[in-house]
């Protein structure tokens, strides 16, 4: 039998139909395709609800509905109803007719019956009907795991659509603005192949607590971003203009000729910024383990290995086990990533599909860019944790591959926030078949890849010992090394090596705070950079105890700077006069590129991370200087600034990158949407 997943939009369409008319017998069809051995049900068309025998209105419908999902290439997947009694469950005779000729054109065919005792209650109101074997009957299945359970062929995508449903209904009476076939030859205004009314609301049911605002935003104020490394430009009194969809339309100083238009006709709505403020593209933070934010700043005393068996393999079994706690955990690190104004995260997550999905909707919720990885492992020092074959590990990474890309498709392109991710925990615990196979997944499906290279001397040696070669050998043999992939921290990468990856063009979260307590030798980052590396900041959460990229900055630019103090004194004992090789050490101002531009690039996301025309909005708003107090803000103190100094200075933007914290932000924003 094949795998059934229904996507949130599709559930909540069959509830509204079956709400709108709830004293009559109501029908539909489904709407998907058929990928991997899954039928992805990703819509519904209503049908009727006044004549739902085989009448000429049911052929018309029909072919309607056909011609309607041709058009945006789907398929007709299968059939739904309703019975006018509410404890009546049986498919009728009609619906098999209209089942039977469905399946005709898709083998895959499924009919549902909405059990109306369990409509209202926040669980999933559908029975799930299939022919019987070389038969035209249709009967109810029988499943174990039942349907919509865990781990079982028929499954929603999201497992809240059912009560969001319900609070469509009950706090939004959305059912009101629902139209199926019937109601549009009432009404010809009804738009019953889309009903696009209700997505709003449905959007506002993903994050209650933020109202969504798609206004246009014009802003005028001080800009600062990275173009290039080692480059802050300070853009003083600009406008910026940000459209509905989140992406900048107009960046240009307040004088010139083009902004002093927009000045003019929208005085009252620009959005003045303070002077001792500014606007920053938001952090990208490339490497950081999800379910470990459970136990951060615990147990660094333990070597790596050691450490993985004590907490890391532990904990990410116990969110696997407990659903409602991986939520709150995952609801509480998101709030956390847009306290600290991290704006894009490279997530690895747990072994278990469900829980990845968790993650990936608490993203999407709280608005951050996330790129959520489900772990491969089909080896583990924890034989409780780890998946049993390298075809199951192979099968469940498609699979959530699928479902993360499901759980988003009901959005317009620039709402969609997550991405799935290929990710092989790291050598140690992949087999070479799993590698090979996760490989090809991620050539047929341009899915990203992430992993980790080279992070410990312990590390190291184990593969060369067990396959032969270094693991940066094991990943390019197995085609991991592409553009697309980041490998988290490479210390033990020698310079030929580091040419591998700017060829192959895979980018490196960098995370010295990690690499501290971690690995016996530093990231090379000035070599990295210089050879053209893409190379970002990651905070390795829990291997690191900070989850704040403002940190990953300062640990980098220190560790580099320590680097540096070790060659200059390696130079010194060897009587080396006049070396002019080139400093080790990296400054601030290139920290604060690699944790904007330089992350977004390493990321893929070419359209941010700067501020021009046509990237995404994703931005947070710094307040250093209250310049009507003549005070500094949080834990900045200035005791130099001039009266007549009206305007923030390089010194004041160091200061913060120094010293500043989450009193200093004021303000965020991810694809134009405020979420601070």
């Amino acid at each position: 039998m094949v795998q059934y997943s229904i996507l949130h939009k599709a559930y909540v369409k069959i509830f509204l139909h079956a709400a709108k008319h709830p004293h009559k017998p109501v029908n539909g069809v489904l709407l998907g395709r058929l990928s991997s051995g899954v039928v992805i049900i990703q819509d519904v068309i209503p049908l009727l609800h006044h004549w739902t025998n085989l009448s000429p209105m049911m052929e018309i419908g029909l072919d309607l509905a056909k011609g309607h999902a041709e058009s945006v290439d789907l398929s007709l997947v299968g059939y739904y109803q309703a019975c006018e009694r509410i404890d009546d469950t049986a498919l009728t005779p009609v619906g098999e007719r209209v089942a039977e000729q469905l399946r005709s054109q898709f083998s895959d065919a499924i009919a549902f019956v909405i059990d109306g005792d369990t409509l209202g209650s926040g669980e999933a109101a559908l029975i799930a009907y299939l022919p019987q074997p070389g038969s035209t009957s249709w009967r109810p299945q029988v499943l174990n795991p039942r349907a919509f359970a865990p781990g079982s062929q028929i499954m929603l995508v999201d497992p809240e659509s059912p009560s969001r449903a319900v609070a469509l209904v009950r706090d939004y009476r959305m059912h009101h603005e629902f139209g199926d076939f019937d109601d549009h030859l009432e009404d010809v205004t009804i738009d019953w192949l889309r009903n696009t009314a209700w997505l709003m609301p449905v959007y506002t049911l993903h994050a209650p607590s933020r109202a969504v605002d798609t206004s246009s935003i014009i802003t005028r104020g001080t800009l600062v971003h990275c173009p290039a490394l080692g480059q802050v430009n300070i853009l003083r009194d600009y406008l910026l203009l940000i459209d509905d969809q989140g992406f900048i339309t107009h960046v240009s100083p307040a004088s010139s000729d083009s902004s002093q238009e927009y000045i003019n006709q929208h005085e009252s709505s620009i959005k003045i910024l303070p002077p001792g403020s500014f606007l920053l593209p938001t952090f990208c933070d490339l490497h950081l383990h999800a379910p470990q934010f459970m136990y951060q700043g615990t147990g660094l005393d333990l070597p790596l290995m050691e450490w993985l068996d004590k907490y890391a393999y532990k904990a990410e079994e116990s969110l696997d086990e407990k659903p409602d706690l991986a939520r709150k955990i995952y609801h509480r690190l998101a709030q956390r990533l847009t306290e600290v104004g991290t704006g894009a995260v490279l997530l690895f997550g747990t072994i278990k599909t469900e829980t990845n999905l968790v993650l990936a909707q608490e993203m999407q919720d709280a608005g951050v860019r996330a790129f959520v990885g489900k772990l491969s492992m089909d080896k583990s020092s924890r034989p409780t944790y780890q998946e049993c074959s390298a075809e199951h590990s192979l099968k469940s990474a498609e699979d959530f591959i699928q479902r993360c890309k499901a759980s988003v498709a009901e959005f317009t392109e620039h709402q969609r926030l997550v991405e799935p991710v290929i990710t092989p925990r790291f050598v140690p615990t992949c087999s070479d078949e799993l590698l090979e196979r996760l490989g090809e997944l991620s050539e047929r499906t341009s899915t990203r890849v992430q992993s980790h290279l080279a992070e410990s001397y312990g590390e190291a040696k184990w593969v060369k010992a067990e396959r032969g070669i270094d693991d940066i050998e094991v990943f390019k043999k197995h085609r991991l090394l592409r553009r697309g992939t980041v490998q988290a921290h490479c210390t033990f990468l020698n310079p030929q090596e580091l040419d591998e990856l700017v060829v192959n063009q895979t980018a490196v979260a960098h995370c010295p705070l990690s690499n501290a307590y971690f690995s016996e030798k530093p990231f090379p980052l000035r070599e990295a950079l210089d050879k053209g590396l893409f190379v970002g900041l990651g905070t390795d959460i829990a291997g690191g105890y900070s989850i704040d990229i403002m940190n990953s900055m300062r640990q980098a630019v220190a560790v580099s700077r320590m680097r540096e103090g070790v060659r200059a004194i390696e130079i010194g004992s060897t009587s080396i006069v006049g070396n002019q090789e080139r400093s080790l050490a990296v400054e601030w101002k290139e920290s604060l590129f690699l944790s904007t531009r330089g992350g977004a690039l390493a990321l893929g996301l070419e359209n941010s991370g700067e501020f021009k025309v046509g990237a995404s909005f994703d931005a947070q708003q710094i307040c250093v200087f209250d310049f009507e107090n003549s005070a500094g803000v949080g834990a900045l103190d200035f005791f130099d600034v001039e009266p007549e100094c009206k305007e923030l200075t390089m010194d004041m933007i160091e200061k913060w990158w120094c010293m500043g914290d989450v009193r200093n932000r004021t303000g965020m924003w991810v694809q134009g949407r405020k979420l601070l």
